[in-house]
């Protein structure tokens, strides 16, 4: 991603840098929504949590079609996603469920998936048919919809909206608030994202990389354990 051209002086965060905050904010919601709840309910600390977490999607969602464009393979990058959707299966429904199976929910690696083949297909289509990009957007968001993914069709929305205006960072705000109406305090992910340089920044090696995904199964087995260690649940 260091191949764009000079981004201005106030564009400081790399790609590196708004993974952090992705993973940061994603884990302060899932600690909130796995341990916090038990102690506080649905108080002031549970919502608060709850709140700083909505940040993390729109990024992950950014960063997905950033790396659609800098990939050196597409079929690659949609492979790991589904191999840790699959690895993650267990620890999202042990985290978010308190069960190994938690039929009708799947976790967000799906959606990103959905969301990457959709904008795949666009792409090929874009090139002899621009009008006919609406089919494979519509075929994204509808299997979101139909394997009950994280997010389901809107979080597939998100991200062909990002994809399409990702040259224009007006409608691109728009277009995105718009789409996250349901969880409005999503919108505060355009802070960071409007600061993105286009550089990668240091998580670029492949066993960073790597360690950004495992993370994502990794955070949701500690926070079963301990959900578990404190509550017995």
């Amino acid at each position: 991603m260091d191949n764009k051209s000079i981004a201005p002086s106030w564009q400081i965060f790399s790609s590196s840098t708004l993974k952090m905050i992705a993973v940061i904010t994603m884990f302060i919601d899932h600690f909130g929504y796995t341990v916090l709840y038990w102690s506080d309910g649905q108080g002031q600390y549970y919502q608060l949590c709850r709140d700083i977490g909505r940040i993390a999607f729109p990024i992950y969602c950014f960063l997905l079609v950033e790396g659609f464009f800098y990939t050196r393979s597409r079929l690659r990058y949609t492979v790991n996603l589904l191999i840790f959707g699959i690895l993650s299966e267990i620890p999202f429904n042990l985290a978010l469920g308190a069960a190994v199976r938690l039929p009708g929910y799947q976790n967000v690696f799906f959606t990103l998936s959905c969301g990457l083949l959709a904008i795949w297909g666009m792409e090929k289509i874009r090139e002899k048919h621009i009008l006919l990009m609406v089919l494979p957007a519509a075929a994204g968001m509808a299997a979101a919809y139909l394997l009950h993914t994280d997010y389901d069709f809107k979080g597939v929305l998100l991200i062909v909206i990002l994809y399409l205006f990702r040259e224009q960072p007006v409608p691109r705000f728009f277009c995105g608030a718009l789409c996250l109406y349901w969880e409005w305090k999503a919108i505060f992910a355009w802070i960071p994202i409007t600061l993105y340089n286009g550089k990668r920044g240091w998580m670029s090696g492949p066993v960073l990389k790597y360690l950004f995904y495992v993370f994502y199964p990794a955070h949701l087995l500690l926070l079963a354990y301990l959900r578990y260690h404190f509550f017995r649940i």
